[in-house]
């Protein structure tokens, strides 16, 4: 059984890495882009780039990668259902490390003109998949409640004066556990 393919796969092989940055400038294609809109659950992917710098460590085997990305999404109102047209930037710092030195201490510093990054990411220790990782923080970049312009969320009002209500139980003004109680009180 093999692995799916991302839908946005650029493989940059570790070896070609030394201490000083590799960059590479990548540009997803229009049918690249329709499959991660599909997969993100997005109207549309009408433009996605991103600049990622990878830098190998002499020792523990750590490569840093360094990215922004920029994209024009349409993603869907969450009250309305119409599109929402967004410009994504972001930047990220991405660290990874060899598998099999995943159990003993990473023996590497990090100086202090780079990025800290979370733990680091376990790789075979031969490539690593950029645009794999440039698809995974546009999904973190995106807005997760998208809102048409002049959307407004519907709120029912508990009426305090009406008989037999929440709101009237717990008297106006009441703390929201106080209407909790209440509404627990009927079952």
């Amino acid at each position: 059984m093999s692995a799916a393919v991302p839908e946005f796969s650029r493989i940059v092989t570790v070896d070609r890495l030394g201490t000083a940055p590799h960059v590479e400038t990548l540009a997803a294609s229009p049918a690249e882009c329709a499959a991660l809109a599909r997969r993100f659950a997005l109207a549309a992917i009408d433009r996605l780039t991103a600049t990622v710098a990878l830098t190998r460590h002499e020792t523990g085997g750590l490569v840093m990668v360094r990215g922004d990305l920029t994209a024009d999404v349409v993603q869907t109102c969450v009250i309305t259902g119409q599109p929402v047209p967004a410009a994504v930037a972001d930047g990220f710092v991405a660290g990874f490390v060899p598998e099999d030195r995943l159990d003993g201490p990473l023996d590497v510093e990090i100086g202090p003109e780079e990025d800290p990054f979370d733990d680091p990411e376990p790789f075979d220790g031969r490539a690593i998949d950029v645009g794999e990782l440039v698809a995974q923080y546009l999904s973190l970049a995106l807005d997760p409640y998208p809102r048409a312009s002049g959307a407004v969320l519907e709120t029912a009002a508990i009426d305090p004066a009406a008989e037999g209500s929440a709101g009237a139980a717990a008297g106006e003004g009441s703390s929201p556990f106080a209407v909790l109680a209440t509404l627990k009180g009927r079952g």
